[in-house]
This record gives structure tokens, sequence and C-alpha cells, in this order.
């Protein structure tokens, strides 16, 4: 019988490889959590990466290479390396979702960030000053715009939600600056000595800011373009008016005066003429903001011995309590589409901005801390200027 010839030991491993066996280094398993994670447009989030072994056991400081599916949506701005995994700060861009992978020897895993656009602005302590900070609309997410040393409050969108008005004591005294929406860009719009230029509240077309001032030596409606030029004193009258809010179609602007001996809610033509004192009762009412198709008006009171949201007519009739809940409600602001609005309470016992439906059912908690949130509330604009006005018990040493 013909003797086989087995041949050296090697031509065996060589076989085993052609036949697709893997005689190399132990094949990794990649996991990045969380699964899923939702962000605001400029927040960022750290993702974390473990690379195992086949045994499950941790390769620690093993190199891992990190991208996101659309760079437009989330980019990775910085790695790190620890003993145990390694870790990606990602930072949202634009809204949408993309896959945040982690991928080592040939390996991967991957999360999904969603990121959205901010839905409300308000005002909060919380860093121990007052800054300007966005929530999305489920109140997962918050973010810090205004970033200042000095004091930044009451925010207003501009209709196409691509600027903040605000006003800052950031020169020495109140001035209204125009931010863009992510807080860069900050200017000077009023730029007056005056103690206050304050409550800023775009119109529905985008060309002009109401604002209150006390350059004439009281509290007045002053109208401005929205680069600060062709300033106009509305209300002009001795007592002190506050500017509060547009009528949609930009006709009207509401304010608060104490011109009758205590403080009503009026509206005035866009140029000033024909105030109408809208509320008529001897009350504190005040905090006005017209609904986005100009059929109702919400507003503050205290006529039932606490502070409260009610709703009326733009003619002061049909007058109804929205949140009657014996805590004090203030800063009511409504939703782009006029199916929510948003509020400031202390209810919780602390100050929370909150959202209900427009009928005053289904309040939720959007901002879940200790701190003072909701001292102004202002929705993103979409199309009209949605914006809040001061409650004059709060803070008088605004005044």
């Amino acid at each position: 019988m013909k003797r086989m010839f087995a041949g050296p030991w090697w031509l065996g491993v060589f076989a085993l490889a052609a036949c697709g066996e893997s005689i190399g280094p132990t094949r990794v398993s990649v996991t990045v959590g969380p699964a899923t994670v939702q962000k605001l447009v400029g927040g960022s989030f750290s993702f974390r990466a473990i690379v195992k072994d086949a045994a499950g056991n941790v390769l620690a400081g093993h190199t891992v290479a990190w991208t996101t599916s659309n760079s437009a949506v989330a980019t990775v701005v910085s790695t790190h390396t620890g003993t145990d995994s390694t870790t990606a700060l990602v930072k949202g861009v634009g809204p949408g979702t993309a896959n945040v992978t982690a991928a080592a020897d040939g390996q991967s895993g991957s999360a999904a960030i969603t990121v959205v656009p901010p839905a409300l602005a308000f005002t909060t302590n919380r860093d121990g000053n007052d800054q300007i900070y966005v929530v999305d609309a489920a109140g997962t997410d918050v973010l810090n715009l205004s970033h200042n040393a000095a004091d930044d409050d009451w925010p207003s969108w501009s209709p196409d939600g691509s600027k903040i008005a605000f006003h800052s004591d950031r020169d020495g005294n109140f001035e209204v600056y125009v931010m863009n929406a992510d807080g860069t860009g900050a200017v000077n719009v009023t730029n007056n000595p005056a103690w206050d230029d304050v409550d800023p509240l775009w119109s529905p077309d985008g060309s002009k800011i109401a604002f209150t001032t006390t350059r004439d030596g009281n509290d007045e409606v002053y109208v401005m373009n929205a680069d600060g030029t062709g300033l106009v004193n509305l209300s002009n009258n001795p007592a002190k008016d506050y500017a509060d809010g547009w009528s949609p179609d930009g006709s009207k602007i509401l304010f608060e005066t104490n011109r009758d001996g205590n403080w009503e809610v009026y509206a005035m033509h866009a140029d000033g003429t024909l105030p109408v004192n809208l509320t008529n009762n001897p009350a504190l009412d005040a905090l006005a903001n017209w609904s986005p198709d100009g059929s109702k008006i919400a507003f503050d009171t205290d006529r039932d011995g606490n502070f409260e949201v009610y709703l009326m007519n733009p003619d002061g009739t049909g007058l109804v309590d929205l949140t009657n809940s014996g805590t004090n409600e203030a800063f009511p602001a409504w939703s782009p589409d006029g199916s929510k609005i948003a509020f400031g309470t202390d209810r919780d016992g602390n100050d929370e901005v909150y959202v209900m439906n427009a009928d005053g059912t289904g309040p939720v908690n959007l901002t879940h801390n200790p701190a003072f949130d909701g001292y102004t509330v202002a929705w993103r604009g979409t199309g009209v200027a949605h914006a809040a006005s001061p409650l004059r018990v709060h803070r008088q040493a605004r005044r």
C-alpha cells in the first residue's frame, strides 16, 4: 500500500485558517450606554463604552474609536480612556436622531441620541444668580443660555425662534439685550443710563420690541425697532405702566397700570392710542398674554386671595379661573399652537415651571428643581412671539 506523506505540522495550521478558523487575537465585544438619550440642541452627554474579551473580562484601557452617524445632529467633542471604560462627550448640533458608535478590533457597539429644540425659556437662580435657561417640552433636559455673573431675566423669543430678547444688569443698570437662540452674540439694544429698560416683548412680525422703561422718570411702555432704533413712548402717563403682550395681529398691546389706583390690565392700540381697562377689579390684575388665535387673554390676579391664572375674552368678559389651586401661580404663556399654557407656581413648596392644557387640566412640572424656577416663562417662537411679563409682588427691588 502506498504510504501517505503527512507533511509538516504547520500545513495543518494553514489549512485550518483557510477553512475560516481564527487563530488571531480573541474576538472582543463592545457595549455603549445608555442605549438611548434625549438632549437639547447645544446640550452634551457623556456616553460610556466597555470592551470585553470572549470570556467576558473587561479589557482595561482598550483603544476605542468613536463616531456619530450624522454630524448635523451630533458630534463627538472629546474622549477619555479610564481604567475600565472609555467615554465620549457628544454634543447635540441640530434636531434629529443619530447613532453614537464605539469600535474596537473590528467590533462595535452603538447607542442613539435624539436631539430636540427647546420648547420654553425661563429664568432661574439655580446657579446663584438669575440666568436664562431653556427646557424641552417634556422637561427632560435644561440648558443655561446666558452664562453671566449678572442677573439675566425676562426672555422673549423672536417669532421665528432665532433670537431671544431679555434684560440684564451686566452693564451696571438694566438694559434690553438680544442674543442668538443658542445664547451667543448678546447685543445691548437700549443703551440708556435709566435704571430700568426691561420686560422686552417681540411684535408678531419680529420688527418691533415693546418694553418698559423709567427713562422719563416713571415706568412707561415704549416700542422700538428690533435693532434698538426708533423709540416711541406709547403709554405716556404719569402712572406706572408695564408692557405685557401683543395681540396676534400686532394691532394692540396689553399692559398693566396703576392709573386707576390699583393694578389693572389694559389694552391699547399699537400706536398707544385708545387705552381700555379690561379687568376693572379692585384686585391686582397683571401679566396679561393674548392667545395665538386672539380669542382669549390669560392673566394673573389675586382676586381670590392668592394669585391664580385666569382667562378672559378680549373685551374682559367671560372670566375663568384656570389654576384654582390655593397656591400662587403667575407668568402665563401660551404655546404657539394655543393648546398649552406654561406658568410659574409654588404649589410644590418652591417655584417651578408647569405646563397645563389651555382649559387648566393636566398640569405637569417641567423643572423639578429646588431653586427658584419660573420667574418668567416664554415659549420658543414659531411664528408668533409669546413672552411673559413681570408679577410685581415678586422681587420688588426690580422696581
